[in-house]
């Protein structure tokens, strides 16, 4: 059963900021498809519920040339039905795909996830290989976060007391390739095993790869110059980078060893779909 709790709607991101700093275990309710599960089972109880849904600027999904703005009130599927992040981050859109089931996915949304802050969260290596940020507003205004330092640990997130992460901002080429691959036990709504992501620059010839659930936080790499190395090699390359930076666990999905050995096919399946141009999922 959920406990009792005080409830207000904020108008504003400001007003939302305000509420959170007064009440230091007060927290945000977008999507709540976390939130409320938490809450139910015990695992976080909130005396304060900050409802920022009625924000209008946080439901805005903007593309422009200077790239893609999502909101934090902006449902998965809106990200994924959107014809221009369809067409120029397909990437991005099956990362939300792998996401729940439809009906979840009407309430559940990018920055909510996130947010969350799981090793296993399904946006993070995507975004992390874009090189998005993460907008937020607190008490000093408001602040751009590289999404490269914004977990800091299990479940934890670099936000400071009384900030709200209000949108994500992903500056994009017109002419990026993106690819979201994920291993998990079953076929529909599960939690990634492995998640791996990538973003593949032509004009560059730079190649940018993610990891997740292999380590207490979702793990970028440095960034790989392609040339003339095969796909066998570039993998090889990226998992002797990761090798330094993860740590695969044994848990309830999964064995660290399967993660091991499910790891390279994952990283090797990216870069093929990236540099043939056949990526996205």
């Amino acid at each position: 059963m959920l406990g009792s709790f005080d409830y207000v709607r904020a108008r504003t991101a400001a007003e939302a900021s305000t509420a959170l700093a007064e009440r230091p275990d007060a927290a945000v309710l977008a999507g709540g498809t976390d939130l409320l599960v938490d809450a139910r089972s015990g695992v976080r109880c909130p005396s304060l519920l900050v409802d920022i849904k009625g924000i209008g600027e946080l439901g805005e999904l903007v593309c422009g040339d200077d790239g893609v703005s999502i909101g934090a009130a902006v449902p998965l599927n809106r990200v994924i039905e959107h014809a221009t992040v369809r067409g120029q981050l397909p990437g991005l859109a099956a990362a939300a795909e792998s996401i729940a089931t439809y009906q979840l996915r009407n309430r559940a949304t990018l920055v909510g996830n996130i947010c969350n802050a799981s090793p296993a969260a399904d946006m993070a290596p995507i975004l992390l290989a874009l090189g998005a940020e993460v907008i937020a507003v607190g008490g000093s205004g408001e602040r751009a976060i590289p999404i490269a330092e914004f977990f800091i640990g299990v479940k934890r997130n670099t936000l400071d007391a009384g900030e709200i992460a209000t949108r994500v901002a992903i500056r994009i080429s017109s002419k990026v390739r993106t690819v979201a691959l994920k291993q998990q036990r079953i076929r529909g709504h599960d939690l990634a095993v492995v998640n791996v992501a990538g973003a593949y620059l032509p004009e560059a010839d730079r190649l940018t790869l993610a990891i997740g659930s292999c380590a207490p936080t979702p793990t970028l790499l440095d960034p790989m110059m392609v040339g003339s190395a095969s796909p066998g090699d570039l993998a090889a390359e990226a998992l002797d980078q990761a090798g330094g930076a993860i740590c695969p666990i044994d848990d309830v999905r999964s064995s660290a060893a399967y993660r091991s050995a499910v790891l390279p096919v994952l990283l090797r399946r990216a870069i093929e779909g990236l540099l043939s141009g056949k990526g996205g999922a």
